[in-house]
């Protein structure tokens, strides 16, 4: 999602946005196998487990560069009217369509810069920033009601945070974290272990939800860094094409899709899947094949759609707008 808003368009990282193209394709991909796989899919489990953890692990990176440049308080006030705000909007769309949808992850995504942030207004050394912020991590898994799954996704904010590179991992690292993924999946990994399915509270059954809790880590850290890895490759070998130049350009607007895919994917798709009681017949090549080519075209309509949206004065303010930050060191 377009989380790196106070990001000027001079100073974008292409490459970041190449990953965010692909990673809001793996969350529209999701949500059509939602719709259109009754029966489910082996690719939903496996997108889960590393889509929304690596957004965040994103988000927190590119929080680090604007704390550095910018005022607190201006930085919070840019986070309300560049997330809050569009969340709210959107949320009332979808309740007169009849839906219940409060955009979660970008509440988590807000949470998590406020908190990082004040920690840093407070915290001047380094190693009590990360002391504070391991210590408020692990009490979130102690909240018994835990409505963002802000237990689930706040650590890879920090670790993004923290990181200094994110957009390039070396061949050696890449590979094992690809291993390690693999396997994990393979051997370890059930479907019933995510955040959805557990919920995030420890004190619920301690032994088996502290396992999981870790297991749910484990695969989300190496989930990014193998995502960063094979997405890096590919946008190392392919960075002049007209296809990676396109999927750039997606990448700037992944809040705006994020946004609208909740209407279009999660609640106008089915509802035309069963007005038409269309016949969806299971097959290999149509769950793996095409659902995801489904879910391309719609990604690129959502895109066109949200980039004409944002041209006009009158409609980009649905999709947030930024406060006037003052760079701290002008």
């Amino acid at each position: 999602m377009r989380f790196d808003n106070e990001t000027d368009d001079n100073m974008r990282d292409g490459k970041l946005d190449f990953f965010k193209s692909l990673l809001i394709w793996s969350v529209v991909l999701g949500h059509c196998i939602n719709a259109l796989c009754p029966d489910g899919n082996a690719l939903h489990p496996i997108l889960r487990t590393f889509d929304l953890p690596m957004f965040m692990y994103i988000s927190g990176f590119l929080l680090r560069s604007s704390i550095e440049r910018y005022d607190w308080k201006q930085l919070i006030l840019n986070k309300i009217t560049n997330i809050i705000f569009p969340a709210i909007i959107w949320s009332g769309i979808c309740f007169i369509l009849g839906d219940r949808c409060f955009y979660y992850f970008l509440w988590a995504v807000f949470a998590s810069s406020v908190i990082v942030t004040m920690t840093n207004v407070v915290c001047k050394n380094n190693n009590a920033k990360i002391a504070v912020l391991i210590i408020v991590a692990l009490l979130f898994h102690f909240i018994p009601k835990n409505i963002v799954n802000i237990s689930f996704l706040f650590p890879f904010f920090i670790i993004g945070y923290f990181s200094q590179n994110i957009s390039k991992i070396g061949f050696v690292k890449g590979i094992v974290s690809l291993i390690i993924f693999v396997l994990l999946h393979i051997f370890v990994w059930d479907s019933s272990f995510s955040i959805w399915n557990t919920g995030g509270y420890i004190l619920s059954n301690p032994t088996f939800m502290t396992t999981t809790v870790l297991l749910r880590l484990l695969i989300g850290i190496v989930g990014c860094y193998t995502v960063v890895f094979l997405f890096g490759t590919l946008h190392n070998h392919f960075k002049e094409s007209k296809t990676i130049r396109i999927s750039e350009k997606i990448g700037k607007f992944t809040l705006s899709i994020y946004l609208i895919q909740h209407i279009i994917v999660e609640i106008l798709l089915p509802k035309t899947v069963n007005s038409f009681e269309i016949h969806i017949s299971k097959s290999i090549f149509y769950d793996y094949v095409a659902v995801p080519i489904i879910s391309l075209v719609l990604l690129v309509i959502m895109y066109w759609f949200v980039a004409l949206l944002n041209k006009s004065k009158y409609t980009k303010w649905l999709f947030g707008f930024k406060s006037n930050l003052k760079n701290n060191n002008s």
